[in-house]
């Protein structure tokens, strides 16, 4: 059944009000936005980019048992990723905001597991994301106005 979900600067936006963790298990989104990769481009000139078959689901549900045993006081919030405004529709790719605080328990040992989110990631799987919110706020406004744009009247 389909629900709604957020975008991670809409839910910084609507519900956090302040800067915002989450993690990433794409490895092609990770590669290509923590790592600075190219997508690989295809035969038929697509690119491989915003697709589900690129998420490590293994490191996602590890990442869930840590959090179920270490922090299940957490609130987990599913989230669509952080992408430019051309993109209207996308799948969900597994992403996953946390609510923690810098420097917080839950932040230090995301942190430690991870890499600092204000630092280089580690590993392309899992890939601990930092925004401000002013950053998610001015994107937000940016993606509602191309959907008024777009589907207005």
């Amino acid at each position: 059944m389909p629900i709604a979900l957020y975008t991670i600067e809409e839910y910084i936006v609507k519900e956090r009000k302040r800067d915002t963790y989450w993690l990433v298990f794409n490895t092609v989104y990770n590669d290509i936005h923590a790592f600075k990769k190219e997508p690989t481009v295809n035969e038929d000139g697509s690119r491989n980019y915003l697709k589900k078959e690129f998420t490590d689901y293994k490191a996602r549900e590890e990442f869930l048992d840590f959090m179920k045993t270490n922090f299940p006081q957490t609130k987990l919030i599913e989230v669509f990723d952080f992408v430019s405004t051309c993109y209207l529709l996308y799948p969900y790719l597994g992403s996953i905001a946390i609510d923690c605080e810098k420097d917080d328990e839950v932040f230090m040992a995301l942190s430690e597991k991870y890499g600092n989110p204000y630092e280089d990631g580690i590993k392309n799987n899992a890939v601990f994301w930092a925004m401000t919110y002013e950053l998610a706020l001015e994107s937000h406004n940016e993606r509602m106005e191309v959907i008024e744009g777009e589907f207005g009247d």
